[in-house]
């Protein structure tokens, strides 16, 4: 499907990269999180005690309604840059961009809950 980006030596060799995560443990640790940040958040709700399994179903399923949306919007823009010439030229620093913001958001968060406010 990709057949530019076949037979390319990557920008960066493995051995320089260092121990490839296992995707089965990242996904956990990265759901455990996200888990941990969307139940802090649903106690910033005000929710009454007697509607509150109702509640936490509708947060549920509007927050997974959400995710597959953007996923699938991501996915699609991925694909049409995937086929782009100049994507292996872009994918790293694509990457650290991303990944620094990441980085920045949890500094963010832990900041909120170590610093009284």
């Amino acid at each position: 499907m990709y057949k530019h980006c076949q037979n390319r030596e990557p920008s960066v060799s493995p051995g320089r990269v260092g121990v490839q995560p296992n995707t089965k443990i990242a996904t956990l640790i990265f759901g455990l999180f996200h888990g941990f940040g969307l139940s802090s958040k649903i106690l910033d709700y005000e929710i009454a005690s007697d509607g509150l399994l109702p509640n936490l179903l509708a947060f549920n399923v509007g927050v997974e309604i959400g995710q597959l949306s953007a996923l699938a919007l991501i996915m699609i823009a991925m694909g049409f840059w995937r086929r782009s010439a100049r994507f292996m030229a872009q994918a790293y620093t694509v990457n650290v961009v991303v990944m620094s913001a990441g980085f920045m958001l949890i500094g963010y968060q832990v900041t909120g809950y170590v610093v009284p406010g």
